[in-house]
């Protein structure tokens, strides 16, 4: 071992640890020094409570301190013995004498003269004196007439029997009210209007042949089953008639218990437009539907539903934001500082919803002006309060005082954020190249489930739609991309750069390996997880086709 110079850099502070002697081993760390300690007196007694040395008595460290007990002190009451267990079970024989005296002294037991051990019971002590056990009889003697075989069967007559009978039947029916079998039970009616014999109601038609009775067994040809009218209990005939759907008739499982009208309509009256199920069977252009829509209820239930499922409540915070923002009082603002105000209050909505609250809330004298005019940020509040209802004279003086918001907008190239940069991540229910919603109709019902997360793999039997899935709209106008088998999550997946590089030379777009190598570190420098995909790629390409020619990228 070579020697290091070790350095003390604090040497003020005493080093921890056990200082040894120079020239020791092993043996003078394990081997202790002798002799050993001893244990202190009043340490001791605790130790011999828990812990005793071996072949001592444990003894409580209160009594560490008292005197020896006796060694031959006993405790309890002193037993004497009794008999033993041998005697009892197998006594000693007793002798002639012994047997003789001990049934003189049971003479006087009264069981011993009643029931002696080994005989019968001895009645000749109660019986009065000179009774003989032999001649004498108790009781009256018994007079012998008739035999049972005689009241049985009686040697008499059929009619003789018959004749008894009837002798006490009337009695007996009074008694017991007991009549014969298909006999008429006698109510005491009085007879003179009806006789006995005389009948009531309708004679049923009936053949004493059986004919009736053969059509009965006789079993129904296929053509004559057929005309048969089924018989169902009227239980069945109820849970058919509200479960299975009716050829002509609305099914209504529940029609029995609700107590409304048969035209009664459920939920809220929508409005008919003036688009309808022939645009889109003829598949017209996208021109009829460039306009940009004025004020839609529809727009703001979903914008006031999607601030509930953010569970968004600083309204009042947000309005007197909006009041200190406003310095003059007037209750009007600038739409640049009133999507300012929203954003730093992380107003959940995105900008395309939130320029149309801010169309619709401008004041009167700007119609058919820019942004740029005064916004009433008080009906803005009201209007995306969820918690409230909208006040009927705010939704009417809206409805009233709003035009096409696209009426008189000049088409500019400058971005289409308002105040402030928002990722895509932050961005919901959002479809890569569709059109946006102020300038186009969007077709179909939302469905879109905002309140829960995407799943990372969806699974096969998954039916909802968590915003990653294309609308209406692309149904109806699908990209060339979608019927080759190619989806949008293509394009935005992370790809390497050879892969990349392939897919932009099969679509035929050549480039040196400097220009690939600059486009591919600018594409990786604006992701910000340092990823490339075949749309960022292709943006960043876009950029640099369009400034002047410095590298030669050839497309065939």
């Amino acid at each position: 071992m070579s020697a290091a110079k070790i350095r003390d850099t604090a040497p003020e502070i005493r080093a921890a640890g056990k200082l040894t002697p120079r020239g020791g081993g092993a043996k003078e760390c394990i081997i202790s020094p002798e002799p050993r300690p001893l244990t202190p007196e009043r340490v001791r007694k605790f130790q011999a409570a828990t812990r005793p040395s071996p072949g001592e008595k444990r003894i409580l460290h209160s009594f560490a301190g008292d005197p020896p007990p006796d060694p031959i002190i006993r405790h309890g009451v002193v037993t004497r013995t009794s008999l033993e267990a041998s005697d009892l079970v197998n006594p000693a024989p007793k002798t002639l004498y012994q047997h003789n005296v001990l049934h003189q002294q049971e003479q006087i037991y009264r069981s011993h003269l009643k029931a002696p051990l080994g005989a019968s019971h001895d009645q000749v002590p109660g019986l009065p004196p000179g009774t003989s056990l032999t001649d004498t009889t108790f009781g009256r003697k018994g007079v012998k007439e008739d035999s049972a075989a005689d009241a049985v069967s009686p040697c008499k007559t059929r009619e003789e029997v018959e004749a008894e009978a009837v002798e006490g039947r009337e009695l007996y029916r009074k008694s017991h009210n007991a009549w014969d079998v298909g006999e008429m039970v006698d109510r005491d009616y009085d007879w003179t209007v009806f006789t006995k014999d005389s009948l009531y109601g309708v004679p049923t038609p009936h053949d004493n042949s059986g004919s009736q009775a053969r059509d009965s067994l006789h079993w129904l040809s296929l053509d004559q089953s057929s005309k048969k009218t089924p018989i169902v209990t009227k239980r069945v005939d109820d849970f058919r008639e509200r479960t299975q759907p009716q050829l002509g008739q609305v099914h209504d499982p529940i029609a029995d218990t609700l107590k409304v009208d048969k035209d009664h309509s459920f939920g809220v009256s929508v409005l008919p437009d003036n688009f309808s199920a022939g645009e889109l069977m003829h598949i017209q252009g996208d021109t009829v539907y460039s306009q940009c829509q004025g004020y839609d209820p529809g727009i703001m239930t979903t914008i006031r539903h999607r601030l509930k499922n953010s569970h968004f409540t600083n309204f009042p915070q947000l309005l007197r934001a909006l009041s200190f923002t406003d310095k003059n009082s007037t209750g009007q603002l600038s739409a640049e500082k009133v999507c300012e105000t929203c954003f730093q209050y992380n107003l959940p909505l995105t900008a395309d919803q939130l320029s149309l609250l801010v169309r619709w809330c401008r004041s009167e004298e700007g119609e058919g002006a820019t942004l740029e005019e005064g916004v009433r940020y008080r009906d803005l509040v009201e209007l995306i309060n969820w918690q409230h209802e909208i006040p009927t004279e705010l939704e009417t003086r809206v409805q009233q005082g709003n035009t096409p918001a696209g009426a008189g907008v000049p088409e500019t190239t400058s971005p289409a954020t308002l105040s402030e940069y928002r990722s895509s991540s932050e961005v919901v229910q959002v479809v890569g190249g569709a059109p946006p919603d102020h300038t186009h109709h969007t077709f179909g019902v939302p469905t879109i489930r905002s309140d829960l997360p995407a799943p990372r793999i969806k699974r096969v039997g998954d039916s909802k739609n968590y915003g990653d899935e294309s609308d209406a709209y692309g149904l109806m106008y699908p990209s060339i991309y979608s019927s080759r088998g190619v989806f949008e999550r293509d394009f935005f997946r992370s790809r390497g750069p050879q892969e990349v590089r392939e897919v932009f030379q099969r679509v035929g777009v050549e480039m040196p390996d400097q220009v690939f190598q600059e486009v591919w570190q600018e594409a990786e420098r604006r992701d910000p997880r340092g990823e490339v995909s075949i749309e960022s790629f292709r943006a960043v390409l876009e950029e640099v086709q369009e400034q002047p020619p410095s590298h030669v990228i050839s497309s065939t």
